[in-house]
């Protein structure tokens, strides 16, 4: 038996949780943030068409229709983008360590205290 995230389409037994366990198992991870990202980029221009945007390939869709359907593709391949980085972290051990780190930032933040004397060395320099 092959593993569902190297198993081909082609094959019989391939089923929706296959096709699942592929799409968000963090393999496309570069693939949809660059295709997110290339949305994100045409929405902008067509937003900043108006009335004339147009997109002419595969199909003709002018106007507003063109402005939802980029950002349509765009919140999708935002979400596939999002949940595959997720699970590439959390499967590599990155997150434990992205967030290890962040609450001991926030551990010395809460820690820090600032003291009077910077304070007074400062006002007394510059009323010399």
């Amino acid at each position: 038996m092959q593993d569902s995230r190297h198993k081909d389409i082609s094959d019989p037994s391939f089923s929706a949780a296959d096709f699942r366990l592929q799409l968000t198992s963090g393999r496309l991870r570069w693939f949809a943030a660059v295709l997110a990202a290339v949305s994100a980029g045409l929405f902008i221009y067509l937003l900043t068409q108006g009335e004339k945007a147009s997109l002419d390939f595969p199909f003709q869709i002018h106007g507003r229709s063109a402005l939802a359907v980029v950002g349509s593709a765009f919140l999708v391949w935002a979400a596939i983008a999002t949940v595959n980085w997720k699970n590439w972290l959390r499967r590599n051990g990155m997150h434990q360590n992205i967030i290890a780190t962040a609450e001991d930032g926030v551990r010395q933040l809460e820690t820090y205290q600032p003291s009077g004397d910077r304070f007074e060395l400062a006002v007394a320099a510059s009323s010399t």
